[in-house]
């Protein structure tokens, strides 16, 4: 049922939701719930100090800024080649917090050093890296079948593990479905439907990614790819039914985590149970928050004075308000092709 709090969605809400949600879980990251309830008590509803990288309150962190850096490749109007581009950009300037697959993946001279530090983890590392940036495809414009593959290429970039991927692809087509109009357990089953009927394998093999230089990820994909699926629609089914299994860095279990909170009838509401939990919560509330916005589920008006991007790289300043330069960013973005 809609709420007061209630609006269209619209790229910009979805953006500044996401980041605030971000900002507000900066402080308990890698924090237990007790440690959390002990220091803040039992609600956070403005940003506080205490992250453990530094950010201070208000400022986002490596999820927002992933997202705006991602943002920041598609204005250069060279597709996922800039895409590419910013993001090692991002990582040159070193930023305090980077995962440690991201990193390896952005440490290669290519695109497809996702695709070989995935690899170069046995094929077991799945975390929520690429997750937690990946809604900015569909803010960058991209809808339909087209949203589809290019949330699997620009996921796979860092994270090309099929339940990463798949996982991506659910979450920017559930926000596509919510923003239109559908309600949360009908937008996920759409979203579920459009994973199912993509060929991930062959979309990462006409990007370039799996090739002649990575026939064993080519064969590890196409040998994981049912059971990934199965995965990841057995923990959005779970999410939906309000289940929280972690909040750990594992991407099915941020989708999970993300998804249960997201029931919730106001944007607090949502983002708070993220924040309040700990471990990886920055990213669990930043993908919670890209939920939230797309059902139209607004930010409180106090949070957003003092959000900032918390990290300066090429193009973007620490110290610059989010309400007033992320707008300018979004309309910098070209049609998509």
């Amino acid at each position: 049922m809609p709420t007061p709090e209630a609006s269209p969605p619209t790229p910009l809400s979805v953006l500044l939701s996401l980041a605030a949600a971000d900002a507000l879980g900066a402080a308990t990251e890698f924090k237990t719930p007790e440690v959390i309830q002990a220091r803040y008590g039992q609600s956070v509803t403005t940003y506080q100090p205490g992250s453990v990288f530094g950010f201070a309150p208000g400022e986002a962190t490596d999820d927002t800024q992933m997202t705006v850096a991602t943002l920041i490749g598609y204005a250069r109007g060279e597709g996922r080649p800039g895409v590419w581009a910013a993001l090692q950009d991002w990582l040159a300037t070193g930023p305090p917090d980077v995962g440690g697959l991201t990193r390896a993946a952005l440490r290669h001279s290519s695109p497809d050093g996702g695709v070989q530090a995935w690899t170069d983890s046995g094929f077991q590392s799945a975390g929520n890296g690429g997750l937690m940036r990946v809604a900015a495809v569909w803010l960058a414009g991209f809808r339909a079948d087209a949203l589809d593959r290019e949330s699997a290429v620009v996921t796979a970039f860092t994270h090309a593990d099929p339940r990463c991927v798949y996982a991506s692809v659910v979450l920017t087509a559930l926000l596509e479905a919510l923003a239109g109009g559908e309600g949360l357990d009908a937008a996920a089953r759409q979203a579920m439907s459009r994973m199912d009927r993509l060929d991930a394998r062959r979309t990462l093999l006409d990007a370039g990614l799996l090739g002649v230089d990575s026939i064993e990820a080519n064969a590890a994909f196409r040998e994981r790819d049912r059971a990934a699926r199965a995965e990841v629609r057995a923990r959005v089914q779970s999410g939906l039914d309000g289940h929280v299994a972690s909040q750990s860095g594992f991407v099915l279990d941020t989708l999970e985590a993300a998804l249960a909170h997201a029931r919730a009838g106001s944007w607090l509401d949502g983002v708070q149970p993220a924040v309040l939990l700990g471990d990886d919560s920055d990213t669990v509330a930043c993908v919670t928050g890209a939920i939230l916005g797309a059902r139209g589920l607004s930010v409180p008006g106090h949070l957003l004075p003092d959000l900032r991007i918390g990290h300066s790289w090429l193009g973007w300043q620490r110290d610059w308000a989010a309400t007033q330069h992320l707008p300018g960013l979004l309309a910098c973005l070209p049609t998509p092709a």
